[in-house]
């Protein structure tokens, strides 16, 4: 009888922490995700084209 009874308490200790790393990793995904949705929802700032480098006067020796 005891047998049984801590196996069960066992089972459902392993669940309890089985849900809770699962939580806690989803929790950390979800700030991940949060910290970097910014960083991906900025567009990068144009290159300079070569064309207005060729408008400047070329430095003579």
């Amino acid at each position: 009888m005891f047998k049984r009874l801590a196996l069960i308490a066992g089972a459902i200790a392993g669940v309890a922490f089985f849900r809770k790393k699962a939580r806690q990793q989803q929790a950390e995904q979800d700030l991940w995700n949060q910290a970097t949705d910014d960083v991906k929802a900025q567009t990068p700032a144009p290159a300079p084209s070569p064309a207005a480098d060729q408008d400047t006067p070329a430095a003579t020796s």
